[in-house]
């Protein structure tokens, strides 16, 4: 049933271009190329670029029923599948037993909210409600998205232009997120200032309604750890401490397995680790120690190329 969203979805191109997440051919380093390319490319031109990576609560529990069948409407979803769909949502209901023994439980409470995020029709139904986000951006700023995961990127060449973008934008998706019912960790939401040697040294207290999201130099980004100067030391130690443990594994099941299943071992588990990224920071100073590292665990397998 899947197919059939999808092709809609695909062939009337649908699906916002800044959205990554749950679409084949289109991978989380494409995602992250695509906002590190946007990042550096204003830093060369010699601006000012300010990144809000934003964390929502639940996003999948909170997506409302009656405001999805109505983007699904909009979009041009209609027909049996909507119906089908319609049907999946509504007349759902839930309680909560806290006891068996002593009759603890709650009344039955309709559901109004929220899709199963391990599903298969859950990712896409999530495409659909968050589709039109990225059209908040404006000129200056550029808001991408991996499935739930949204970050914004607000490049300016001077401090007051630079200040009224990032409040504007910031308060605008936050009156999105408020109106679609879903809702901004603020807690867990980083700004980062990124910056190279001799450019901008600036630090903002960016908030909404006296909610302040912290100043970061270095946040977490599927998968990644991207810091405010983009030179990856962080993503790099990050590594180190992984690769060290299967450096550990390799030379602890070195004795009872052949060269053969080392091989296979170390495929599986070390060159997964070493190469996601590495387009990004791989030609880091720091990248060094990760390649010693890779040298030392195909000496102790004895694995031969």
């Amino acid at each position: 049933m899947s197919v059939l969203p999808f092709d809609h979805l695909n062939n009337n191109v649908i699906l916002n271009e800044h959205q990554y997440g749950f679409q084949s051919e289109v991978s989380t380093e494409k995602s992250s190329y695509m906002l590190l390319n946007e990042i550096l490319t204003a830093l060369n031109n010699k601006q000012m670029v300010g990144g809000i990576i934003c964390d929502l609560h639940k996003a999948f529990d909170c997506i409302n029923h009656a405001m999805l069948l109505e983007k699904m409407k909009f979009y041009g979803v209609s027909g049996k599948f909507y119906n089908v769909v319609k049907s999946y949502l509504d007349g759902r209901y839930q309680k909560v037993i806290l006891s068996h023994n002593n009759g603890i439980q709650s009344t039955w409470e309709r559901i109004k909210q929220g899709v199963p995020q391990g599903s298969i029709l859950g990712p896409i139904f999530f495409l659909i409600y968050i589709n039109n986000l990225p059209n908040l951006a404006s000129i200056g700023t550029k808001i991408h998205l991996y499935a739930d995961d949204t970050s914004i990127i607000v490049t300016s060449p001077n401090v007051e232009n630079f200040e009224t973008k990032i409040d504007n934008i910031f308060g605008v998706i936050n009156n999105w997120f408020k109106v679609n019912q879903l809702i901004l960790n603020y807690s867990k939401t980083n700004y980062l200032q990124f910056n190279m040697k001799n450019s901008w040294d600036y630090d903002l207290k960016l908030n909404y309604q006296g909610n302040y999201i912290k100043s970061s130099s270095n946040t977490k980004f599927l998968g990644l750890i991207i810091d405010d100067s983009i030179l990856w030391k962080a993503h790099i130690d990050q590594l180190m401490s992984k690769l060290n443990t299967a450096c550990f594994v390799i030379r602890t099941v070195q004795a009872v397995m052949s060269p053969e299943t080392l091989r296979m071992v170390c495929f599986a588990y070390i060159h997964s680790i070493m190469s996601y990224g590495i387009i990004f920071g791989g030609n880091q100073p720091y990248s060094d120690k990760i390649f010693k590292i890779q040298k030392r665990v195909i000496e102790s397998s004895q694995i031969q190329e």
